[in-house]
């Protein structure tokens, strides 16, 4: 049974705990990337590519939803 979100149910469900650290590492290169456009050694392009790249893998992360019912139902429900 698919259960049909909506955008901010989606975004204030549960999320499971690989894409928590995958929201981790992103909001971490786009923290880098950030802070690297102080340096003045280091070109725009990367620093760019560092923000644009953790914060599209951190979107993306937020949007996972942990599931919350069995994929296949039990028949024993009447033992609990």
């Amino acid at each position: 049974m698919q259960t049909n979100y909506t955008l901010w149910q989606r975004i204030i469900t549960a999320t499971p705990p690989f894409f928590k650290r995958l929201q981790a590492l992103g909001m971490g290169l786009a923290g880098l990337g950030t802070s690297l456009t102080q340096v003045a050694g280091v070109p725009v392009k990367v620093t760019t590519a560092l923000i644009s790249i953790g914060t599209t893998i951190t979107i993306i992360s937020q949007f996972a939803v942990k599931q919350t019912e069995p994929i296949n139902p039990s028949t024993y429900d009447d033992i609990k």
